[in-house]
């Protein structure tokens, strides 16, 4: 759970300063600042939970607002 809130504050840092990017250097920042907190949750921790699965969906659709 720590790295699904971890995941949506740097997702949050990236969209408040950082609202002038073009979609290239946003993606580039949300690969390489959000996404390895989603990828850790999925690959070690294994969430078979299914409001585990929903929190971390909900990160990814957050990402495409």
């Amino acid at each position: 759970m720590k790295k699904i809130f971890k995941a949506f504050a740097m997702l949050g840092i990236i969209k408040r300063n950082c609202h002038h990017l073009n979609i290239n250097s946003f993606v580039l920042l949300y690969k390489s600042m959000v996404r390895c907190h989603l990828d850790y949750c999925s690959c070690v921790w294994a969430p078979y939970k299914k409001g585990d699965i929903e929190l971390l969906e909900k990160v990814k659709k957050r990402q495409q607002n």
